[in-house]
């Protein structure tokens, strides 16, 4: 093979391959829906104020030495949206690895099933769906446990 057919080869792979790269951020990100406009560190959570899916931010500290009394403290608490606090926060004179984590609503399908999506309605007297039996503790059962 010459040079020419090598290199059209070459660049058609790396072109193949960007594009693909490129293909499979947009679908995640399209995946993510809201939260992929979120920075990979965010530390300042009252900038997403408009983000309707996420519920709070959890603080996570940065490594123990790192991180600030506050900052271990609280590390793993959750705080709403206008209550968390902005980082660095004033006094950390260490360099700050702190960030807040979105949680969102973890549900991903109605969890209560609607009246509506039984199979089967049981309407009146019907015996079949009465899971009642005449074996039993009633006083009107007649077998002989109430002796005690």
């Amino acid at each position: 093979m010459d040079t020419l057919t090598t290199g059209t080869i070459v660049a058609a792979i790396v072109l193949l391959v960007v594009a693909a790269v490129f293909i499979r951020m947009r679908r995640h990100r399209a995946l993510l829906g809201e939260l992929g406009q979120l920075p990979s560190r965010v530390t300042n959570p009252r900038l997403y104020t408009a983000l309707r899916s996420i519920r709070a931010w959890e603080l996570k500290a940065g490594e123990g030495a790192r991180a600030c009394n506050w900052a271990r403290e609280s590390d793993g608490q959750r705080f709403r949206t206008e209550q968390a606090i902005r980082l660095p926060i004033a006094g950390c004179g260490r360099a700050c690895q702190c960030e807040y984590l979105p949680v969102t609503e973890g549900r991903r399908r109605q969890r209560r099933r609607v009246i509506n999506d039984q199979t089967v309605l049981n309407m009146g007297d019907s015996k079949a769906g009465n899971r009642r039996s005449k074996d039993g503790r009633r006083k009107d059962d007649h077998w002989g446990g109430d002796q005690r």
